[in-house]
């Protein structure tokens, strides 16, 4: 989303927003008055805010009654925003830090309110401000959250996360790294800590401490209702990143309840049923993403190429090559447009083009594309990065497929180096690239050498997906083809996908 270029500003302000009428209203009267105060509790007027198609000026006194439609009911999520500030002021949203509210009852506005922090852009108070850096955390793990079923977050370029952060709240990136982190040591709140620990890439005590969060916000649910939606949704994030992906699907789940319409919440949902093994329940999600995308976003927002991505990918999946390849070439030429050609993005958008074009056996076509897809990532992002280990694993399984084992090995052998460093030795991925490299040294003949790789994977599967789960199952089918040695060697490989 852009924002504005901070400005030269020197107070730090807080706006609170409730429902200042005591009267009800009917739904054909749905009114949401909000009173903007800063830091010291002091209302500040002339600021216009909008939800919905209306908009209207703070008076005096920091009030405003803004109109909803007509058909607004309680409980519904409304986007509110800043549409003009007041006179030599650049205000930023800090809490919500979405800018999403729940519309509270309208049976008791003055006591069923929804409060809103605002500061000014470029206040070096926020450093120290618990609300600020709550915001700046989470708005940086949102940013750095994974967009498809290979991507782990804070992979691409998470420095480019915390420097949009940066620019948004007019402070420096190295200031706003610091300060988060002098935070997560001296906050004692579990969802703090957990926000902090995500950030520091931290996973098992971000769970533990969002999961703990979550508990703790639920029972809270009427009067927290969106905190317990950013807790589940980060929670989420956090389980995701450990390969715990159907534990991952229900804390999005519990997000996806309390934010219906959010488009992030329902592709990251989708993706974990996905990588769980239930495409079936991944498909309406991603689709419903990306409706809202396209209307809220158009057509040709990067966003929405995310979510053509991930339904592309799965309709890949499930064999229908002529539904999913239209929308992998939208998608890419979306990111091409949009982000330039040599964009780690766009490397995705070739990994998953050549894997359809494979699919459909025109290896001629997809053996180019996954190499620029490299040569890309590894310009970018460095060569022991794991998006390059997905675009050699991706190489190697095409060169496999068309028996080039001499070429294919080295390929195997580096994307699997580098996952086991950057990902941990436990990990669904790097299971995926031990069941690959054990097939390739089966099938050049050297079963001893590959039994001890399909045990080793097996294991990890059977730990963090579970017996049931389709990548599981294959690399038992792997391991007991070669103990059996009674069917054919599998000739192509599981690719990691690569979607965005």
């Amino acid at each position: 989303m852009p924002t504005k270029s901070p400005g030269q500003l020197t107070r730090f302000i807080y706006g609170a927003i409730w429902i200042a009428a005591a009267w009800p209203l009917s739904a054909e009267q749905s009114i949401l008055v909000v009173h903007v105060k800063d830091l010291h509790d002091h209302p500040i007027a002339n600021v216009r805010l909008r939800a919905g198609d209306s908009s209207i000026s703070a008076d005096s006194y920091g009030a405003a009654r803004i109109k909803l439609a007509p058909q607004t009911k309680t409980g519904d999520v409304i986007l509110l925003e800043i549409v003009e500030f007041p006179k030599n002021k650049d205000l930023v949203f800090i809490s919500p830090w979405d800018k999403w509210v729940h519309v509270p009852p309208f049976e008791n506005e003055a006591k069923n309110f929804v409060p809103v922090i605002l500061a000014e852009r470029g206040d070096r108070a926020c450093l120290e401000n618990s609300n600020c850096l709550r915001a700046a955390a989470a708005q940086i793990n949102k940013a750095n959250a994974p967009k498809s079923v290979a991507e782990r977050s804070g992979e691409e370029q998470p420095e480019a996360a915390l420097a949009t952060i940066a620019k948004r709240f007019g402070l420096k990136p190295e200031e706003i790294d610091r300060a988060i982190r002098a935070w997560g040591q001296r906050t004692e709140d579990p969802y703090d800590k957990g926000l902090a620990a995500l950030y520091e890439k931290r996973y098992p005590e971000a769970s533990t401490q969002l999961a703990m969060s979550f508990k703790m916000r639920q029972r809270a649910e009427a009067a927290a209702r969106e905190n317990a939606a950013d807790a589940a949704f980060f929670l989420g994030q956090s389980l995701y990143e450990q390969g715990k992906y159907r534990q991952s699907a229900e804390a999005y789940g519990e997000a996806a309840a309390r934010r219906p319409e959010d488009p992030a919440v329902l592709n990251d949902l989708g993706l974990s049923w996905e990588t769980a093994g239930a495409p079936g329940k991944a498909e309406p999600l991603y689709r419903r993403a990306l409706a809202i995308n396209e209307k809220a976003s158009g057509p040709d927002h990067p966003d929405v190429a995310t979510n053509l991505n991930n339904l592309a990918e799965l309709l890949q999946a499930k064999g229908d090559y002529t539904a999913a390849e239209p929308l992998f070439r939208r998608a890419l030429a979306i990111n091409e447009k949009a982000l330039g050609p040599d964009h780690p993005t766009v490397a995705t958008g070739l990994n998953n083009l050549a894997s359809l074009l494979q699919a459909k056996g025109d290896d001629t076509a997809a053996e180019p594309l996954y190499r620029r897809a490299l040569a890309i990532d590894e310009k970018a992002l460095g060569p022991d990065h794991p998006s390059v280990a997905i675009c050699l694993n991706n190489l190697a399984g095409l060169l496999y497929a068309k028996g080039d084992y001499t070429a294919a090995e080295p390929l195997c052998r580096r994307a699997l180096a580098i996952d086991e460093k950057a990902l941990g030795s436990d990990h669904p991925t790097v299971a995926t690239n031990l069941n690959n490299l054990a097939q390739l040294l089966q099938d050049r003949g050297d079963h001893r050498a590959a039994e001890p790789l399909y045990r080793r994977a097996l294991a990890i599967n059977l730990r963090a997906l579970g017996p049931d789960h389709p990548s599981t199952k294959l690399i038992r089918s792997n391991l007991e083809s070669l103990q059996s040695s009674k069917s054919k060697p599998q000739k192509t490989p599981p690719r990691v996908s690569n979607q965005k």
